[in-house]
């Protein structure tokens, strides 16, 4: 008896209840990205051999109250620290996320796509001598799947596939897969 009035009161509170305060607004982003193969050997020796990451991304997006975000990252290979950010170079994405609402927790499985907006050095950018174009025919989006659980009202934490498109693949450094995996840290 007391089992199932537990578990009705439990059902009613989880039915009646809002969904807790989960991401909406501007945020920015930084994330370590994986290449597929390197998971996957890591994953078939049980994982005792954390993979190291073969480039980061940072990024800014902004969220509005019904789900839907927008935003833009930029991603290249190798450590933060080895970046010259004068002649490193970045491959950017344009991206249109879709964040579910979950009742009770404070995740939020979310889903989207992206094009790729070209390559660019530090360089490029303040010189104004290229113009970022968006591939977004149907054969350049490419996807994304991920999970982001919000630890405090400021911080996240991110982790996400993502499938490159055709256009992004191109563009970015050969050292990086197309299919990668990602963890990373939102701030609101």
């Amino acid at each position: 008896m007391k089992k199932t009035t537990f578990a009705l009161a439990a059902a009613a509170a989880i039915a009646v209840a809002p969904a807790l305060h989960a991401q909406s607004g501007f945020a920015l982003k930084g994330h370590y990205v994986f290449n597929e193969s390197n998971v996957q050997d890591s994953r078939s020796s049980g994982f005792n051999d954390v993979p190291s990451p073969d480039g980061f991304s940072i990024g800014a997006e902004y969220v509005l109250p019904f789900g839907i975000g927008v935003g833009a990252s930029a991603y290249t290979e190798g450590k933060a620290t080895d970046v010259n950010t004068e002649t490193s170079s970045f491959s950017v994405i344009a991206e249109a996320n879709y964040f579910a609402k979950v009742p009770i927790l404070p995740v939020r499985p979310y889903v989207g796509v992206h094009a790729g907006v070209g390559r660019y050095t530090i360089e490029d950018v303040r010189a104004g001598a290229t113009t970022p174009k968006i591939e977004d025919t149907r054969t350049q989006l490419g996807f994304q799947l991920g999970l982001r659980l919000q630890l405090t009202d400021l911080i996240g934490v991110d982790g996400q596939y993502r499938h490159m498109s055709d256009s992004a693949s191109k563009s970015q450094s050969p050292d990086l897969e197309r299919n990668q995996f990602m963890l990373g840290v939102t701030l609101f």
